[in-house]
């Protein structure tokens, strides 16, 4: 198929928290388009998390619990995002593989399929076609290129910006005339294939995986933002890697709620049984 002729679906995800077994999302935005032009249509829908929502991702993207009080689960809303996609669009995403890893965990969760559709990341794209760039990140890039000075952190807003950044990088691959050649550069990735990282913690952290393992209750000295230390008492339930470091998903007894621990910033711990 013609790169022009090919329909494209640049979507972005807001949520809970960072890692997406323990976490929910909380709204989703698109914007579907061709190259060649024609109509855009776009996509948004809030979604209720079905838990509160932590203080510090309401202060990124302003979602708070009110405004998702009364919005559809990710159970009815996933269905039509996959059908407003459609089965033969290409996906954009910037960081592709955080919002995939979401949208495959609802999937998961509520037994629905997951899509094949081709997942392509703006992040990937953008480093090799725009190598003098300092910053990937999507405001970075917006400032760069003119597009914004500031991001909203709203997904329909977000996801314009990723086609916006996707339309200026294919204006410089004037070589290439087809989705195919577009795929081989670009490696890209399917929902279908995002699995769970299987991680093990550092020997001096065994007790911790003791409690995960059987179920048992630690107290840990941890300190927060501004190194303020607090001890808490948390039953293990996950364990993580992202971008090198080593996360703890757990129930919190003084949050009543699923919360994520920095390994790094678990100053003390002791198990409680």
């Amino acid at each position: 198929m013609k790169l022009s002729e090919q329909q494209f679906v640049a979507f972005d995800t807001e949520t809970t928290g960072l890692w997406a077994p323990s976490n929910r999302l909380v709204e989703i935005g698109a914007v579907k388009f061709c190259l060649g032009g024609g109509n855009r249509s776009t996509f948004q829908a809030l979604i209720n998390p079905e838990r509160p929502m932590p203080a510090e991702v309401i202060a990124v993207h302003g979602i708070s619990d009110e405004m998702v009080a009364n919005a559809r689960k990710a159970g009815e809303v996933m269905p039509d995002f996959l059908e407003f996609c459609g089965k033969d669009s290409v996906l954009l995403a910037h960081n592709a593989l955080f919002d995939i890893s979401f949208l495959a965990c609802e999937l998961d969760r509520n037994e629905q399929k997951r899509p094949e559709n081709l997942v392509l990341d703006t992040v990937t794209i953008s480093r090799k076609v725009f190598p003098e760039v300092q910053s990937y990140s999507l405001l970075s890039l917006a400032q760069h290129f003119g597009l914004s000075q500031e991001q909203q952190h709203r997904a329909l807003d977000d996801a314009i910006l990723v086609q916006k950044i996707f339309e200026l990088a294919v204006k410089k691959l004037n070589n290439i005339s087809t989705i195919s050649e577009v795929t081989r550069k670009f490696k890209p990735i399917r929902i279908a294939d995002w699995q769970q990282e299987k991680v093990s913690l550092p020997a001096k952290f065994s007790g911790i995986t003791k409690a995960l393992e059987n179920n048992l209750r630690v107290e840990i000295s941890y300190a927060g933002a501004e190194q303020v230390v607090s001890v808490r008492v948390v039953r293990p339930k996950a364990i993580y890697s992202l971008k090198s470091r080593l996360y703890i998903n757990a129930y919190c007894e003084l949050a009543g709620d699923e919360r994520t621990f920095r390994l790094d910033r678990i100053e003390s711990y002791r198990l409680l049984g």
